[in-house]
């Protein structure tokens, strides 16, 4: 049910990230792994596109705050504050996957504790995607949870 909420809300807030095919592949409460096609995210060499590799990998961390949110708050307002990405490897598989190490119970506890006293809170977050046993990019995220 909660992979249909961020799905859906891709589909109908983010028509660049909906355009590139990416939606929620696995979903558990230590990961989150988005994919997207490589046929819709290559460069001219056959290999992905490295602001595609970006949005997918950003995406994949947003995706996961979003998520967690979405089970204590119905609109949750979201925002990237910073983002870095390191390219290591071409990656050409046909299917890119971004994969986000979820933050343990304790980590959210604090992190709606915040949110709850102050209106505001934020959370630092990482995402890889991989090109078989090599890590293609590693991203690293830093996303603020605002009270409207």
């Amino acid at each position: 049910m909660t992979d249909n909420f961020l799905n859906d809300f891709i589909t109908q807030h983010l028509p660049s990230i909906d355009a590139a095919g990416v939606a929620v592949e696995t979903h558990n409460e230590s990961s989150l792994v988005l994919s997207a096609p490589l046929a819709l995210n290559h460069n001219d060499r056959g290999k992905a596109f490295g602001g595609s590799i970006f949005n997918i990998a950003l995406m994949a961390c947003w995706g996961a705050l979003y998520l967690e949110c979405r089970k204590h708050i119905e609109n949750p307002n979201i925002v990237t504050r910073d983002g870095q990405i390191r390219y290591r490897h071409p990656c050409d598989e046909k299917i890119i996957r971004a994969n986000c190490r979820k933050p343990n119970e304790r980590q959210w506890e604090g992190f709606f504790a915040h949110y709850e006293k102050t209106g505001k809170t934020s959370l630092s977050l990482t995402s890889k995607i991989m090109n078989g046993d090599d890590i293609a990019a590693y991203f690293e995220g830093v996303f603020v949870l605002l009270n409207d």
